[in-house]
């Protein structure tokens, strides 16, 4: 099983950065092929421009992945400028793709905001989400580092059923 994580805040201190981080090491620590997309190292162009070097290699590492895991930060309820970018211009073959959600926010009432990713990601490519999304807040952290208990324990379930549902769907 080969897993992508896409973390597509360009945020200097990327809170959905360290989820992504730290969803790579529990994968890695049970086997799991994968590797993390920083996108802030990578030079984004809309999808109606000429496409950069970086954003071609990352439409091929995304359809060559099994599936994926995507990072996002919340803006105005929904997803940000730059996720929307690599959907728009690097999503060409996910089609059926098992994916997973990980979202940091500054508050609690922005949760139903990962929605909007699902609708595009089901309705756009018939994408198969996992059901758990890992949703924290600023209180989840300080600074770059996780300090809450149960937002280490939901990461860890996370990845858990991430691996049991994703080896279902791929046999």
């Amino acid at each position: 099983m080969k897993t992508l994580i896409i973390s597509s805040s360009l945020s200097p201190e990327s809170k959905s950065f360290v989820l992504c981080s730290k969803v790579n090491e529990e994968l890695l620590r049970k086997n799991i092929k994968c590797e993390i997309i920083d996108s802030r190292k990578i030079q984004l162009t809309a999808c109606h421009y000429e496409k950069s070097t970086e954003m071609e290699v990352l439409t091929e590492k995304i359809s060559k992945a099994d599936n994926l895991i995507i990072g996002m930060g919340v803006h105005c309820y929904s997803i940000n400028d730059s996720l929307k970018i690599i959907l728009d211009t690097c999503f060409k073959e996910v089609t059926g793709k098992f994916y997973g959600i990980l979202c940091s926010a500054g508050g609690e009432k922005s949760y139903l905001s990962t929605m909007h990713l699902t609708q595009i990601c089901m309705n756009e490519w018939r994408m198969i989400q996992l059901p758990r999304i890992i949703y924290a807040t600023s209180k989840d952290f300080e600074g770059n580092k996780i300090i809450t208990q149960e937002l280490n324990e939901r990461i860890l379930k996370f990845s858990e059923e991430f691996i049991t549902i994703g080896n279902k769907l791929m046999s």
